[in-house]
Formats: C-alpha cells, sequence, structure tokens
C-alpha cells in the first residue's frame, strides 16, 4: 500500500474519528460511576453496620494530630475505634496520645520501642495497627490527611451493603499541590477506583481503603519482594484488593484531603514507587489507561496530519469537522470532570481539564520511561 494514501484528507479524518470514538467510550465505560453516580446520604443506612479499625501509624506528627484526632474521634458512626501505632517519635506526639487515651474509650495506643533494627519500619506498624484491631474492617489513614466530614467513615461503610464489597478504595484530595500533581493524582486513584468497579481490581495507594481484616491475616501469603520493598499502605492494600470484591466511594462525604504541599520531587518518587509496585504486583490492569493513553496520543496526532494535510485548503466542510471532533473531546471531557466536582470535590480541576488531556500522555508515558530506565541502571 502506499503510505501517501494515509494521508489523504478522507482517510485521516475518518481515522481520527473512529479513535474518537474509541477514547470516548474509554471514558464513558471507566469513569461513568465516578462522575454520574446517584448522590445518597449516609443518613440512609440501614441495618446493622459492622465495625470498623481505623488504623493510623505516626511519627513526631503532633501538629497534625492536634487537628486529626478530633475529627477521626468524632466520626458519626456506632461501632469503630482509632488505633494509631507511635513510631518512636521524638516531639510531643507520646504526650498528646496519653491524654487523649484517658478521654476516649475507642481508642488505643501502641508504641514500638526505639531499635535500629526495626524502629522505622513502616510494615511492621501497619501490621502492629492490624493485628491490635477488634473489628472485622480495618481502614488505614495517613496523619497528614483529613476527612472532608463527621460522615466519612460510614461513605466507605455504606459500599459493604449496596455492593456485597469486602474492600472500598476512597478518594484522597491533594488541594494545595501544584496542578501537575493534583490532575496526574487524579487520573491515577479515578483509573484505580474504576478497575475496581469493572472487577480488575489493582494496587490502590493504600491510603483511605477499607478492607476485610481477615483477608489480611488468614488470606493468601503476602509476596515478600513486594512488601519488603515497599513498606506502606499500598503494599498491604495491593495484596488486598487481590481476592474478593473491591469496589470504589465515589460520595463526597469519603474524601479525604492531604493537607500540606506535595513537592515534584515528592510526587517523582511517589510515582515511580508506585509503578515499582506495580510490577511487582503484575497489575495488568494498568495497561488498560496506557492504551487509553496511546489512543488520545493518536488522536491528537491525527487531527495535527489533518491540519497540516488541508494548510491553505481551507473549506467549511474542513473546519467544521476538525473543530467539532476537538470540542466533543472536550465538552466530554468537562461533564466528565464537572461529575467528579460534584462527587470527589475537586472544583478547581474542571476548568483546564482540556489542557491537561495531551499533558497527560506526556506524563504516562515520561513514568513509564523513567521506571524502565532506573530498571535497567538497577
Amino acid at each position: 500500500m502506499d503510505l501517501m494514501l494515509l494521508y489523504q484528507e478522507p482517510f485521516l479524518i475518518i481515522a481520527t474519528m473512529a479513535i474518537l470514538a474509541v477514547i470516548t467510550l474509554l471514558l464513558c465505560i471507566q469513569y461513568a460511576r465516578s462522575a454520574f453516580a446517584k448522590r445518597k446520604s449516609p443518613d440512609k443506612l440501614r441495618g446493622e453496620l459492622p465495625g470498623v479499625s481505623i488504623v493510623l501509624c505516626v511519627r513526631n506528627e503532633y501538629d497534625n494530630l492536634v487537628r486529626l484526632l478530633p475529627a477521626l474521634l468524632e466520626q458519626e458512626y456506632d461501632h469503630f475505634e482509632v488505633i494509631v501505632v507511635n513510631k518512636n517519635s521524638e516531639d510531643d506526639t507520646e504526650i498528646l496520645l496519653t491524654s487523649l487515651e484517658h478521654y476516649h474509650h475507642n481508642l488505643t495506643i501502641r508504641n514500638l520501642a526505639a531499635d535500629r533494627k526495626f524502629g522505622h519500619d513502616n510494615l511492621m506498624a501497619l501490621g502492629i495497627g492490624v493485628r491490635a484491631a477488634r473489628y472485622p474492617y480495618v481502614v488505614f489513614f495517613r496523619p497528614d490527611c483529613h476527612p472532608s466530614s463527621e460522615k466519612w467513615l460510614a461513605s466507605l461503610v455504606r459500599n459493604i451493603p449496596e455492593t456485597s464489597a469486602t474492600a472500598v478504595i476512597g478518594y484522597i484530595s491533594f488541594k494545595g499541590s501544584p496542578p501537575l500533581v493534583r490532575y496526574d493524582m487524579l487520573e491515577q486513584q479515578l483509573h484505580y477506583m474504576a478497575m475496581a468497579d469493572l472487577n480488575l481490581a489493582y494496587t490502590s495507594e493504600g491510603n483511605n481503603t477499607l478492607f476485610l481484616k481477615e483477608k489480611l491475616i488468614s488470606g493468601k501469603e503476602f509476596d515478600t519482594m513486594t512488601t519488603t520493598y515497599n513498606q506502606c499502605e499500598q503494599a498491604i492494600v495491593s495484596h488486598v484488593t487481590s481476592e474478593g470484591k473491591t469496589r470504589s466511594c465515589i460520595y463526597p462525604e469519603g474524601t479525604v484531603t492531604l493537607n500540606r504541599r506535595v513537592s515534584l520531587k515528592e510526587y517523582h518518587l511517589t510515582r515511580i514507587r508506585n509503578l515499582k509496585t506495580m510490577v511487582l504486583t503484575k497489575s495488568r490492569s494498568y495497561l488498560l489507561l496506557t492504551f487509553e493513553k496511546v489512543c488520545i496520543a493518536a488522536f491528537y496526532v491525527m487531527l495535527i496530519l489533518t491540519i497540516l494535510r488541508s494548510a491553505g485548503t481551507w473549506n467549511i466542510y474542513e473546519l467544521s469537522t476538525i473543530g467539532g471532533m476537538l470540542l466533543l473531546r472536550w465538552i466530554t471531557l468537562w461533564i466528565h470532570h464537572a461529575g467528579y466536582r460534584i462527587h470527589l470535590r475537586e472544583k478547581e480541576l474542571v476548568y483546564a481539564a482540556p489542557l491537561w488531556d495531551p499533558v497527560s500522555v506526556l506524563v504516562h508515558f515520561y513514568f513509564l520511561a523513567a521506571l524502565f530506565v532506573k530498571r535497567i541502571k538497577n
């Protein structure tokens, strides 16, 4: 076949339309629930709800705990506890915890003694917190985050009777961080949540994730390579979500907010670490996001080729076709982001969503390339 035939106007326009149809279909299938699910109040929960243990691992987090613990301890939920594992804090964390434990019967404290062998072992701290839990469900929480409301816990739990889930993935907002971080972390989490709703769950951030304690205690054994490499919530959640039924929490009350700014350096290290965990846990569902990015890249490339091919010979048909395809893509994105604004409380990200669309392709493949280079060097 003469390659120049592929550069002809009819082929370019038809191919661009086909790609647009594919990426629109992917967008609607994967993210419809996060954008368009019916909103309900957690107050409508009925029946006896399971008890939940909130596990919080801290080290020198006095300032954060002063604000966070009251918000957690005052959740509007009948049966829950907060377990704080203090990892050798050197500030006034232990004093604060001791004083609060005296007044709150649902606050449990575990202290790790200082020891260079395991004093900063995050995996050990998480394990201690899980084993100290006296309720069947466990949810991880980070000290630098804050629940969106006193109905946060109820919003997570309500997904269990509604969907028969054994694990629920909540959303984390990175408000205050650079736009690049916010858009990319929104996209990563949306994909975790979308795959969970499609019964293709794979590892998530780990924080703000509800799961059955039994799945961790008596389920299949950990992959030692994964857990020793990534000693954080993600290592455990990737293990738990691989079994059973996982669903996402798209109720706005179930969102938690990171109350600090994430630097670009920290963001870079976190993204590479998350990708390494996905490789170790064989998270094949992530390939669907890569396929989506390939299609998005092809769409914009085909648009550019169409414009270059038609340069100098513009007519109403060409202009309306090219502009209509681009506008349709942008409108579809705006509609979905308007839904994320309602369900995930990401208000500021709606306006520039079309600009992020082509940039997201570059960011996605940059991190895949960075991971590939890092693995070669190691």
